[in-house]
C-alpha cells in the first residue's frame, strides 16, 4: 500500500496538471469503488466542475472542485487502497485493464485504476475528519506526538500506524522510523522517555522529507503501463540497466547487515505484517 511518501509525491504530479482543468464528464465503471454506492449522485455533482487543485492529508488525496456559480470549492476524496493507480491519459487512449474511474477533461482523462478493488471514491468527508494530524504537516509537533504516545498501552509501532492519531505512516516507513531513532518497534509506548520521543519525532520528520525528495526525483511510472520494478510503489518509467534501489534503512531488508552497527537485520511477523529491525540498535530494554 502507498504510504504518505509515495501519495504526496502523486499529488505533486498531478497538481501542476490537473489545476485549473474541466470536468466534463465522469464514468464510474467499477460500482463498488464510490463510497457510498451512488454513482448517479457523484456525476450530478461534480460534471462541469472546475479542479482548483490537489491536496492530501495522510495516505488520501483530493481534488478541490469548484462550481462555475460557487465561490466555495467541495472536495472528491480519492484512497488508492493496496494497488490503485491515479494517472491523466489522452482522452483518445484505450482505458487500461482494471480501470475503475475515469473522469474526462478538457484535455486528457484522469483515471483510477484498481486492480484488488480496495481503492475508493467518495464525496463524504468523514473518512478525513477520523484521520489524526498528518505526518508531514506544520501540526505534527513533539507535543502532539507526546500526547499520541503516553497513557496507552499499545506498542509503539502499532500506535504510529494508528491513522485516527496520525496520519500517512504504514508498516514501510514505521520500520524506518523507529530503525533511525532507535526504538524497539514492541515496546509499550507509554514508556518511552522525553529524549526518546524527540528522536523519534526527528526521525519522522526526516525519514518522510528524505523520501518524498528520493521520489520527486525519479521518472516514475504512474500510469504501470511498463515492467513494474517496485520503485517507490509505482515503479520506473524509463529501463535501467542497474536497477535503483530505494534507500531503506530495515524494510525488505531481513538477513542483510544493518548499516549502523553491522548486524543482521531481523524481520517478525505479527498480526498479519512483517516488522524489519536491527536487535543491537533497537533493543528491547
Amino acid at each position: 500500500m502507498p504510504e504518505l511518501p509515495e501519495v504526496e509525491v502523486l499529488r505533486c504530479h498531478l497538481d501542476s496538471f490537473l489545476t485549473n482543468k474541466k470536468v466534463i464528464s465522469v464514468d464510474v465503471l467499477k460500482l463498488r469503488t464510490v463510497r457510498p454506492r451512488i454513482s448517479k449522485s457523484l456525476k450530478e455533482n461534480i460534471d462541469g466542475c472546475l479542479i482548483k487543485g490537489v491536496e492530501r492529508k495522510g495516505k488520501f488525496l483530493w481534488l478541490k472542485l469548484k462550481r462555475s456559480q460557487s465561490k466555495t470549492t467541495f472536495s472528491l476524496i480519492i484512497h488508492l487502497g493496496m494497488t490503485g493507480r491515479l494517472f491523466i491519459q489522452k482522452t483518445n487512449k484505450i482505458l487500461p485493464k482494471h480501470a475503475a474511474f475515469v473522469i474526462q477533461l478538457d484535455r486528457g482523462q484522469l483515471v483510477f485504476k484498481d486492480p484488488r478493488s480496495f481503492g475508493r471514491v467518495t464525496l463524504d468527508t468523514d473518512c478525513l475528519k477520523n484521520l489524526g494530524v498528518d505526518a508531514f504537516s506544520f501540526d505534527f509537533t513533539e507535543e502532539v506526538l507526546s500526547s499520541v504516545m503516553l497513557n496507552t498501552s499499545q506498542c509503539v509501532k502499532d500506535r504510529l500506524m494508528n491513522q485516527k492519531h496520525i496520519a500517512g505512516l504504514g508498516n514501510i516507513y514505521s520500520c524506518e522510523v523507529l530503525h533511525k531513532s532507535k526504538v524497539f518497534p514492541f515496546i509499550k509506548s507509554s514508556l518511552l522517555s522525553l529524549s526518546k520521543l524527540k528522536e523519534l519525532y526527528e526521525a519522522i520528520n526526516l525519514t518522510l522529507r528524505n523520501q518524498i525528495n528520493f521520489g520527486l526525483s525519479l521518472d516514475l511510472d504512474f500510469e504501470g503501463e511498463f515492467k513494474n520494478d517496485g520503485l517507490f510503489y509505482y515503479g520506473s518509467k524509463s529501463v535501467r540497466n542497474n536497477k535503483l534501489i530505494e534507500p531503506f534503512r530495515v524494510y525488505g531488508r531481513e538477513g542483510e547487515p544493518c548499516r549502523d552497527c553491522g548486524s543482521i537485520i531481523m524481520r517478525i511477523q505479527k498480526s498479519n505484517r512483517s516488522t524489519y529491525y536491527c536487535p543491537k540498535c533497537q533493543k528491547n530494554n
